[in-house]
């Protein structure tokens, strides 16, 4: 089968994207081999992977974790999903298969069927955002009707996902735009999901927006895309901290907090200092850290991984979630796609197979 892989070609860890024949491993007890129909396209840093594969970094990674496609065959002790089932699921970091390819195989627990009336394409899409979506929400910020949500990039496909989820459990939503197709995209949503507040360079004005919408009290959860960690240009430039666009300071969040707030953060190596855990303390604030693979890496959270997936799938067949497919690609197409994924800041592009 074609597949596509990260292959590792030097000491240094270059890293190349490569369309490859490879075979497949024979099944497990309780895996399935799913023929893929669609996969949505996301970015996984590298400083993630190889935290991940901490002990030894495999010659060849796979890529493409969010799928949507049909049984091929299923393991002996497989349950639940029979051949010939539409499902969708989120491939582990270290699965030994590509979601962008031909088939991949799952274990049975990280996928649930597909609705009828769902297309594989707007499965792909979803999935893997509403599941960092819901994780950082319900189980890291337990967000409820009532609350304030700030949640940083809202026109991304993530943040798009997160201000849906939201606004759906009855939370009062804020989101930020750099660009204006972002502003464009997050205003055409009918009725209105969040209110909008502009991201720029201008480390006050963030602050001065949510507490001017919020009546100078703060907010409950701040969900962001990654933060800056140093305000120097000389300690920016030497650590890698710079962007095309625009993102606080871990500051500006800290400023954004209302007693008892929660900030989730998808910063894999966020550093705090005293003064930064004081404000948390004196807001009686918390600080949880999303990463969502962690619940495919481990086995102890089957139940509640597979209740996340049956109520994203239920969300979408109701069209609570929805998601905006920017462009549809093939195998073939889908490397040039990934290498310029950075720059697609509204929507989502999906590889079709």
């Amino acid at each position: 089968m074609r597949c596509v892989r990260r292959k590792l070609t030097s000491s240094e860890g270059d890293v190349h994207l490569v369309l490859v024949d490879a075979d497949l491993p024979s099944l497990e007890n309780h895996e399935v081999q799913v023929q893929v129909k669609a996969c949505g396209l996301s970015l996984t840093s590298e400083k993630v992977i190889r935290e991940v594969f901490s002990k030894a970094v495999p010659e060849t990674l796979s890529v493409g974790q969010e799928v949507s496609g049909v049984v091929t065959k299923i393991g002996p002790s497989v349950t639940t999903v029979k051949e010939g089932d539409e499902v969708v699921g989120v491939l582990p970091l270290d699965s030994v298969t590509s979601g962008c390819g031909e088939f991949c195989i799952f274990r049975e627990f990280d996928v649930v069927r597909k609705p009828s009336q769902v297309s594989h394409e707007e499965a792909a899409a979803i999935v893997g955002d509403a599941v960092r979506a819901y994780t950082a929400l319900y189980y890291h910020a337990r967000v409820c009707a009532g609350d304030t949500v700030l949640i940083l990039d809202g026109a991304t496909s993530p943040g798009s996902i997160a201000v849906q989820l939201a606004k759906l459990w009855g939370a009062k939503v804020l989101s930020t735009y750099s660009t204006v197709a972002e502003k464009q995209y997050l205003e055409s949503f009918q009725p209105p999901l969040a209110q909008v507040l502009e991201l720029s360079q201008r480390s006050t004005l963030l602050v001065s927006s949510v507490m001017e919408e919020t009546g100078g009290t703060g907010v409950d959860c701040v969900v962001d895309n990654g933060v800056r960690l140093f305000t120097n240009e000389d300690d920016v430039a030497m650590l890698g901290e710079k962007s095309k666009y625009p993102k606080p300071h871990k500051h500006d969040i800290l400023s954004c907090l209302g007693f008892s707030g929660k900030w989730v953060t998808s910063h894999p190596d966020l550093q705090l200092d005293p003064p930064d855990c004081q404000q948390l303390f004196l807001r009686n604030a918390s600080l949880n850290f999303l990463f969502p693979p962690a619940w495919t890496l481990m086995y102890a959270q089957h139940g509640r991984y597979q209740h996340i997936l049956k109520d994203i799938m239920d969300k979408i067949d109701k069209g609570h979630l929805r998601c905006k497919i920017v462009q549809i690609v093939t195998l073939d197409e889908v490397i040039v796609s990934l290498k310029s994924l950075e720059d697609v800041r509204v929507g989502k592009i999906v590889l079709k197979v």
